[in-house]
């Protein structure tokens, strides 16, 4: 069994990201919760997602990766929305959005600006990064 979870993209963002090997960089990313990868366990609201920036060029990536492996990781819950909302509006009150981490491997919330039922994974760090290139990513 696979912990599987989805990325919306850009195709050509996708391309560059799904390979062999796979080149995921975590500090290239921004959301939410700052500094990270993002995927989300939503294939419909990664797919919406790439569509409504990447009009006709939108790609979801699907991500696997294996349970012995992402249970090496260090994790981090926030469990209500109105925490992740109060997170989220103090780092853009400090301007820490594009920088912020959490000092864990990935971080899982729910969305901020979306009711659903579905969560956001936050990828931050480098162990985080290898553990997603060594993963098996599909461009769907």
């Amino acid at each position: 069994m696979e912990n599987i979870s989805y990325h919306g993209t850009s195709l050509t963002n996708a391309t560059k990201i799904v390979g062999s090997p796979n080149n995921v960089d975590v500090t290239l990313g921004k959301g939410e919760l700052g500094q990270g990868f993002y995927t989300g366990t939503s294939i419909a609201l990664a797919a919406i997602w790439a569509q409504s920036r990447h009009e006709g060029n939108s790609a979801v990536i699907k991500f696997e990766i294996s349970e012995s492996d992402f249970i090496q990781l260090n994790g981090h819950l926030i469990k209500k929305r109105n925490k992740l909302k109060k997170i989220w509006n103090d780092l853009i009150e400090r301007g820490t959005t594009v920088t912020h981490k959490f000092g864990y491997d990935y971080v899982v919330s729910p969305f901020a600006t979306v009711q659903e039922t579905g969560s956001q994974l936050k990828f931050e760090s480098k162990k985080a990064e290898k553990t997603l290139n060594n993963s098996k990513a599909t461009i769907i």
